[in-house]
């Protein structure tokens, strides 16, 4: 009876109607930023050839004009221009160079030296921009991910690929979908697909009040059929997405770097403040990291929705009142709050919603709490599916299932 529930209520889910529109809908932007966006995007790490040729000429000239003048010398005040510019010419040329003649090994090995770095490469994530106590350190933490991140391709010992330095490949487009705010998405898909597990049986209230299953187990079964519906659905968009991305920009290297953000080592602070540490991981490492996570959530949210669907009994409510606990987090957040009501953020079970920059360890270089780590995030987080199910045992005993029929009638 129980496997004929399974099965009866994942065909409803894969049938619903409003499940297939979103489906088609997350296909068709994946899609669109695959084959229309992604190939034309100008990404931080983007080179322009042509804005280079212009400053390397500019620079022949200026260092020019200095020999013809006599300005080779050393300043009090200035400093050595002309040894510093005769470098950067040297430095600007070479790179080009090395692009031209996609020799991209060289080519990194030179950008890392700083001489084209460009403004855009800074962050313009809210969360980092949001009230930022300590600017620079944002500005050095920016440059020093950055090098970590050429030098992680360097040391991969694989071809090296424009679209590569671009990030641009299938693995670290998916990579980066993690580590930004878009992976919130990931965690709406289980909301969107479990908000009517329960609700929507009210037009067939007469039929299911005749199963002999037990309501707890009722809920359990829809729960664990729409827990494995989206993560089927969220798997196959995945494979969606890198697949067509492959075919234009590249497969990628499960060995490239991803940059991560670590508590100082050191056992004495500087000033009242301890600096962070940088260090990378592999992106096979972080996707392994994330698929140990994307579970877990997954399940607490289509937990909290059976609860939410036994007390409001309406889908669209459902839906709303999860995604503003899902969002919640950005109605206090601020770079210098550590405690909400007296409570640790680090002990909130939203800090790690957003779950990409847990493991990359962004989440505790903004708030500037070292307890915001990986495990620190298992614990937190099975701790409040605990609750949610203690609290969705004493509702579904409270909200009974013919309570529940006859007051959705």
């Amino acid at each position: 009876m129980i496997k004929s529930m399974i099965i009866h209520e994942f065909k409803m889910m894969i049938k619903n109607k409003k499940n297939i529109l979103f489906i088609i809908a997350l296909v068709s932007l994946i899609l669109s930023y695959a084959i229309l966006v992604l190939p034309k995007l100008e990404t931080a790490d983007s080179f322009d050839p042509e804005e280079m040729e212009v400053e390397v000429k500019n620079l022949e000239v200026f260092t020019q004009g200095m020999i013809n003048r006599g300005g080779t010398g050393y300043g009090g005040m200035t400093g050595a221009p002309y040894a510093n510019n005769t470098y950067s010419l040297k430095v600007q040329s070479r790179m080009l160079q090395a692009f031209e003649d996609k020799n991209f090994y060289r080519f990194i090995q030179l950008r890392m030296k700083g001489f084209d770095y460009d403004v855009q490469s800074e962050s313009r994530d809210w969360l980092l921009i949001a009230n930022a106590p300590f600017p620079d350190l944002d500005h050095n933490r920016n440059a020093s991910i950055k090098n970590l991140r050429y030098q992680g391709l360097l040391d991969a010992n694989i071809p090296i690929t424009y679209e590569m330095i671009e990030q641009k490949t299938a693995l670290q487009t998916v990579t980066n979908f993690l580590l930004g705010t878009t992976a919130f998405m990931v965690l709406f898909c289980a909301i969107y697909f479990s908000s009517d597990i329960i609700s929507k049986d009210k037009q067939h209230r007469s039929l299911l009040q005749g199963i002999p299953i037990g309501w707890y187990r009722l809920i359990n079964i829809k729960s664990i059929v729409a827990f494995s519906y989206t993560l089927l659905v969220l798997l196959g968009l995945a494979l969606l997405a890198i697949i067509i991305i492959s075919i234009q920009s590249g497969f990628g290297s499960f060995k490239l770097s991803v940059p991560i953000t670590l508590p100082s080592s050191q056992p004495d602070d500087y000033f009242g403040y301890r600096f962070a540490e940088f260090d990378t991981i592999s992106i096979g490492k972080f996707l392994l990291l994330a698929c140990g996570i994307i579970p877990i959530l997954s399940y607490l949210f289509i937990r909290l929705n059976a609860i939410l669907s036994l007390l409001f009994k309406n889908s669209w409510i459902v839906l709303m009142i999860s995604s503003v606990i899902l969002f919640s987090e950005r109605i206090y957040y601020s770079r210098t709050l550590t405690e909400l009501f007296g409570i640790n953020v680090s002990n909130l079970p939203q800090t790690y919603f957003d779950f990409g920059r847990v493991i990359s360890g962004e989440k505790y270089y903004l708030v500037n709490v070292e307890a915001i780590t990986y495990s620190k995030a298992f614990i937190v987080l099975l701790c409040t599916i605990l609750v949610i199910e203690l609290a969705l045992f004493i509702v579904s005993r409270i909200v009974s299932k013919r309570r529940f029929y006859r007051k959705a009638a």
